[in-house]
């Protein structure tokens, strides 16, 4: 026997693993018969076509590649930040429900949103009044619009600031083409 094997035997921490191993030997025997029960009820079931054929079709209908499996490890590493986000909007739609079934909260809103947005609703309105208006004496003048009237109309300043309007529009437009 070589020395340093011999050596190596006469270490009392080797000698214990020996014995250590040597009592669990039974133990592993019944194991690694376990394993070897697995591994042919394995291999009878791979063997076994009517068992692996709903299988086998399954696989066959989705179209698994490399792609795929690395989409979904790559989902699978994802899923709990998305785990975490879900749960913040369960929250969310709960704290939504909360307030939509607690009636003061719901007028509170409402009186809000009515109060936010009463003054554009107003505008709106003196808006489609003037419009209307305007509609109404446009359609009401029957006299042909003269070119001496054209030229009153341009000393007047709001006509002078809305063509102001329209010639600042057409040079950022010429710039902008």
């Amino acid at each position: 026997m070589n020395t340093s094997v011999q050596n190596q035997l006469e270490q009392p921490e080797i000698q214990e693993a020996i014995v250590s191993f040597l009592k669990n030997l039974p133990a592993y025997e019944k194991q690694l018969q376990q394993i070897g029960q697995y591994v042919n009820f394995g291999k009878e079931i791979l063997a076994d076509k009517e068992v692996l054929q709903p299988y086998d079709q399954l696989f066959r209908t989705y179209d698994i590649n490399l792609k795929t499996l690395e989409a979904i490890l790559e989902l699978l590493e994802k899923l709990p930040r998305l785990n975490k986000m879900i749960e913040q909007l369960e929250n969310i739609l709960d704290f939504i429900q909360s307030i939509m079934h607690d009636e003061a909260t719901t007028q509170h809103i409402t009186d809000a949103l009515k109060e936010y947005a009463h003054p554009i609703v107003e505008k709106g309105k003196s808006s489609m009044s003037l419009l209307k208006e305007i509609q109404q004496r446009a359609e009401s003048a029957q006299e042909p619009i003269k070119l001496i009237t054209i030229y009153k109309w341009l000393k007047d300043p709001a006509v002078q600031k809305v063509l102001q309007y329209v010639q600042a529009t057409l040079s950022v437009l010429n710039k902008k083409s």
